[in-house]
């Protein structure tokens, strides 16, 4: 049985983290080793006595965040000086108009209205270029200096003010306990107020987005254009606003547009030429992006790093099935696995989003980043360069981060082996009743040849043959009855059209649908093998691979190959599971092609049937199925039409129930 800590010590631990973080940043000698020190192990501890406390009330859990963002108030940033900018850009923003286009170390020698604002001049990092913060934030630093003028008390108490809304929000969210996790962290206490760091922001624009997604998509859309204004890396989690519809998609846009417009038509820019710089030059406490750089030239290492974190993103986005569940931390964890700088305050942008996993890296994350304020500055060391990361501790946040995500790692992979064995069994089928579908047309020469060697076999039981008619203006429909065929007809061109006419004419009690072509390119004699495995109770769909069988010389053109290697490829990269073809010869028991709902009417069906099979974890098996030269000319490839109009609609498919459903 699990050890539980009364709450009252969790709570006291909290209380003292922070309250020793404050008294250590306001030491006269920048005691540098003990404050860090006393983050990560702090912030481990408290992590720890949350996951191990009794049950918390949102009340006790807000009521504390509030004690402990009062003590983090009268903290000092002693070991970072982004405030400086801060505060310039506050009191420039106001004189001019606009934040932007103008470095202040244009000011260097002027004269300024107050020594505050001389003081906050000398402190600003990289003075020689101009601001790169968005306009979201900007609007709060103005606001700040208007009430508080250079005291960064102004931007503290406005941080402290937004950390505890998205505190407030987190507890819709998730469970007390989980927004804890977040509430009492020390180590988002120091980077959000005592080091007036402004991430947070982001985070809390994010997630009202995502609880108002579903009754009011506009607004959902006006927090996410506003989150891009505070940080633009909050465009990663935009694919999201596709599945809030469009009006969501447009409102973001719209809304971003306009807070940059506004700075952007005065002629100053809105600081995307000190982004740029930013991203191609600085360089500080890399992670994954060290090996990157150490193999390739910078340049190519940063447009490598860039490729694989957006490949890694739209992945992890493609494989989400619900907002509710879209791995967002994952998502943000990529950006700091290959960012070629990287600040612990950026765990502002993930642990809000963590807290309703089950990862653990995320919060080692808490015990490795704060080993990054070691540098050449802080630790007044001549070996090192100013913001040079010291070796040791550079070396022991890439050990925390991989041995915890490594452990992520193993016990997801033992859940989703578990979840395998202890998934229910599929019921056999005892009386098996089969309906062959044969989407049809124009297909006379070899429908009924098709038809009665299906009748030939040695089936379970006597199979019904429905052939459905796609508008076939030859002599197809005689054929097929003739061969003994019920008729159906869908006039409605497309070959998914077709297909759900055909599932339409099954009678009730089929319990197994086998589709083919009426081609003749099939082979009708692998029929009863394809259905095996559904009776046995080993698998609900089973595909007939081409991929896997011996085909004619001249049976598939290679567009169709490499179609159909493309899609099985990216299913595969999308959603984990390994196919080799998209081909028509497929069985699938009647319940489970209940539970697809299948819409598509055209070249998108079968990929449409496999994907939502995937997602819907259902047993897939593929069985080898030979492919012959089809008579006549095929209505896909025959055309160079027909093959982009069919590779068209297949990625339209994946991508489709990839990011929109």
């Amino acid at each position: 049985m699990a050890v539980r800590f009364p709450k009252i010590l969790t709570v006291g631990a909290a209380i003292a983290v922070t309250t020793g973080l404050v008294w250590l940043s306001q030491s006269d000698d920048s005691a540098v080793l003990p404050y860090v020190a006393l983050l990560s192990l702090g912030s481990q501890a408290v992590f720890i006595g949350i996951w191990r406390s009794t049950v918390l009330s949102a009340r006790m859990v807000f009521g504390v965040a509030l004690i402990l963002h009062f003590v983090a108030i009268f903290g000092s940033a002693a070991f970072e000086d982004n405030y400086f900018r801060f505060i310039w850009d506050g009191w420039w923003f106001i004189i001019s108009g606009t934040p932007y286009g103008v470095a202040p170390a244009e000011f260097f020698g002027q004269s300024l209205p107050n020594s505050g604002l001389a003081m906050t001049l000398d402190g600003i990092n990289n003075p020689h270029l101009p601001t790169l913060y968005g306009p979201t934030l900007q609007f709060i630093f103005s606001a700040a200096y208007l009430s508080a003028g250079t005291d960064p008390l102004g931007l503290r108490i406005f941080f402290a003010v937004f950390n505890l809304i998205l505190v407030a929000l987190l507890l819709r969210w998730t469970s007390p306990e989980k927004a804890a996790l977040y509430a009492w962290c020390p180590l988002v206490l120091a980077e959000t107020i005592i080091h007036i760091h402004p991430d947070g922001v982001m985070a809390m624009l994010l997630l009202g987005g995502i609880l108002v997604a579903k009754r009011y998509p506009m607004a959902a859309g006006l927090f996410f254009g506003l989150a891009a204004g505070a940080k633009i890396v909050a465009l990663a989690l935009w694919p999201l606003l596709l599945r809030m519809g469009w009006r969501a998609v447009a409102s973001a846009i719209t809304v971003l547009i306009l807070i940059y417009g506004v700075f952007i038509i005065q002629g100053q820019g809105a600081g995307f030429d000190s982004t740029g710089v930013f991203a191609s030059d600085w360089y500080y406490n890399p992670l994954g992006f060290f090996v990157l750089d150490a193999l390739l030239p910078s340049p190519i290492a940063r447009a490598s790093a860039a490729l694989i974190g957006i490949s890694i993103i739209m992945i992890l986005h493609a494989r989400t099935r619900s907002l509710e569940v879209a791995p967002i931390a994952s998502i943000f964890g990529a950006i700091l696995l290959f960012a070629p700088a990287v600040n612990s305050w950026y765990l502002l942008w993930i642990l809000p989003f963590a807290v309703r996993s089950r990862m653990i890296w995320p919060f080692a994350a808490t015990v490795a980043l704060p080993l990054s304020y070691l540098t050449g500055l802080n630790l007044e060391n001549p070996d090192l360069r100013e913001f040079e990361v010291h070796g040791l501790a550079w070396t022991a946040q890439v050990v925390i981060l991989l041995a915890a995500l490594c452990w992520d790692y193993l016990r997801h992979r033992n859940a989703k082996n578990a979840s395998k064995v202890a998934s229910a069994a599929i019921e056999p089928i005892e009386r098996p009743e089969i309906a062959v579908i044969i989407p049809a047309l124009n297909e006379e020469a070899s429908i009924g040849d098709v038809v009665r060697e299906i009748r030939a076999q040695s089936w379970p039981a006597p199979p019904r043959v429905i052939v459905a008619d796609n508008g076939s203006t030859d002599d197809t429909v005689n054929q097929a009855r003739a061969a003994g065929a019920q008729i159906v007809h869908e006039p409605s061109r497309g070959y998914g059209a077709a297909c759900l006419a055909g599932i339409a004419a099954i009678p009730p009690a089929t319990n197994i649908v086998l589709f083919m072509d009426g081609d003749g390119a099939d082979v009708p004699e692998e029929g009863p093998g394809l259905i095996e495995p559904l009776i046995g109770g080993r698998a609900e769909l089973v595909i007939g691979s081409r991929a896997l069988g011996q085909k004619q010389t001249g049976a598939m053109a290679l567009p169709q190959q490499f179609g159909n290697w493309l899609a099985t490829r990216l299913v595969w990269l999308i959603w984990g599971k390994r196919m080799t073809d998209l081909g028509p010869y497929r069985a699938i028991r009647a319940d489970a092609l209940d539970r697809l709902n299948m819409s598509d009417r055209d070249f998108g069906w079968t990929i449409e049937m496999q994907v939502k099979a995937v997602q819907q974890n259902m047993r897939i098996a593929e069985r080898p199925a030979n492919y012959r030269r089809r008579v006549g000319i095929s209505k896909i490839s025959g055309t160079v039409r027909g093959v982009l109009l069919a590779g068209h609609k297949i990625l339209y498919v994946i991508g489709r129930e990839a990011f929109f459903r």
